[in-house]
């Protein structure tokens, strides 16, 4: 019995996106260094015939997204030595994730933007993927913020370089000048102390009372220990409305970290991979900045590279009156990363099942709408 269970969780393993372009072609290395010169003294064939490139040299995975974005994307794009280079199909699951989120009626469709769709990349890099991609296939617009001369200067010249897409895309610079404390900190002058007994068995707190962006606060022991440059709070504008939020968080504490994985060369900035606590600080900032943003977005979401962060995350979120938290799996090759959703838009219709319908689906999502405990608790009883 037990080995059937393995065997079947092995095989409902999500994989790539059935909407991805390479869900059912991958990337055909011999095909693009015969159409693409540049591309081909980076092809080598393995002992079974197989093309491969070499994925622990940048030069080659930068030349691969290069191409694979022209070939199958129509879009031009390059970035300078060192910066983060993304992974075509991995940033497309993601894309098409958040697709899904949008065309779901779990919380209803606003027409805040008339019928386009307005996205915020958090950190776009010089890369500019998510942008690109979004506006490429799908037609949505983008804000994507970023810090850096060397990633805004680049993030500019990949959108100018696409002059069928340009409109939809503005490139907002961050301001650097200081780090900024926790928002807790800010409102109150006083440092909140980390949390050292987090409650970890999956209880809800009660639902805190909706509170204005202009009155924020959240629950004691919230805080993310970030103190870097703003991530939502003091960028978004006021007035501003969006449907998502996106992000490809710095997932180290270190550039030591960050080098660990011998078996890839994906480049990066410490700025791009690196904050003090990690990714689970800087998305503890982002969920600080949804609650005192609220419905500015129908939408926050972010990618997270290690699951005990996903955990911790979720329990994050459950203290601060979310109304839905929705998870999945990215899994491209040997790399596994999850992305994270949440929003304070009431659901617009009654979640039953955590499961969705398609198994083929890479969204395999977790639901969860978050009620107060008494009723939590009563439903429990009920159902014992």
């Amino acid at each position: 019995m037990g080995s059937k269970k393995r065997r079947r969780r092995r095989e409902e393993r999500p994989t790539i996106h059935p909407k991805n372009k390479y869900s059912e072609n991958p990337p055909d290395f011999a095909l693009l260094a015969s159409l693409y010169p540049s591309f081909e003294p980076f092809v080598f064939y393995s002992r079974d015939g197989r093309p491969r490139i070499d994925w622990t040299d940048f030069n080659a995975t930068r030349e691969l997204t290069r191409v694979l974005l022209l070939h199958d994307h129509g879009l031009n794009w390059w970035i300078p030595d060192g910066q983060l280079c993304p992974t075509v199909p991995n940033r497309s699951n993601y894309i098409h994730w958040i697709e899904d989120l949008l065309s779901s009626n779990i919380i209803p469709t606003t027409s805040r933007n008339g019928d386009k769709v307005k996205g915020f990349d958090i950190g776009t890099g010089a890369n500019c993927i998510y942008p690109l991609l979004g506006a490429s296939l799908l037609g949505w617009s983008f804000v994507g913020s970023d810090m850096t001369d060397v990633a805004l200067e680049w993030a500019e010249k990949n959108v100018k370089s696409n002059p069928h897409i340009s409109e939809l895309i503005e490139i907002r610079k961050v301001d650097n000048s200081e780090s900024t404390p926790s928002i807790q900190e800010s409102l109150t002058g006083k440092s909140v102390q980390d949390e050292s007994n987090m409650d970890m068995s999956g209880h809800m707190d009660e639902e805190a009372e909706p509170s204005s962006s202009s009155s924020f606060n959240l629950p004691a022991g919230a805080q993310s220990s970030y103190h870097g440059p703003p991530v939502l709070v003091g960028v978004v504008r006021d007035g501003e409305q969006f449907d998502f939020c996106i992000c490809n968080p710095p997932f180290f504490e270190s550039m030591e970290e960050a080098g660990l994985n011998p078996k890839t060369s994906c480049g990066g900035t410490p700025e791009e991979m690196v904050c003090s606590g990690g990714e689970r600080a800087f998305i503890t900032r982002i969920i600080e900045d949804s609650v005192a943003l609220k419905q500015t977005f129908r939408w926050y979401t972010s990618m997270v590279g290690r699951k005990s962060n996903l955990k911790f995350l979720i329990s994050k979120l459950r203290k601060v009156g979310v109304t839905i938290v929705k998870t999945t799996e990215f899994v491209q090759g040997q790399t596994c990363r999850w992305g994270l959703a949440w929003s304070f838009v009431p659901p617009a219709r009654k979640i039953i099942s955590p499961h969705v319908a398609e198994k083929k689906n890479l969204s395999f999502m977790l639901e969860c709408t978050l009620i107060n405990r008494s009723l939590y608790q009563m439903i429990n009883v009920t159902q014992s």
